[in-house]
């Protein structure tokens, strides 16, 4: 909550960026990188799973340039609707 706070994050771009992310990576340790657009920004949730559920590890919310790999790469899905 921290990160959300200092980032200035409303709590539904995280829910939006974690159930239907524009991209997902696969990152350090097991973990995964959700990645949602919003304007010159992307949201980058951090998760990784505890006994199959899905946990935020952190968030932060960097200018889209930088990690924005064009999005349909999709190497995880929580929601698969």
């Amino acid at each position: 909550m921290e990160r959300i706070k200092k980032w200035k994050l409303k709590e539904t771009m995280i829910i939006e960026t974690l159930l239907f992310p524009e991209e997902v990576l696969v990152g350090h340790n097991k973990r995964f990188i959700a990645h949602r657009r919003y304007e010159n920004h992307i949201v980058r949730a951090v998760y990784e799973y505890e006994n199959n559920i899905p946990v935020l590890v952190t968030v932060y919310f960097p200018y889209k340039d930088r990690y924005f790999k064009g999005g349909n790469i999709y190497e995880n899905k929580i929601f698969k609707g």
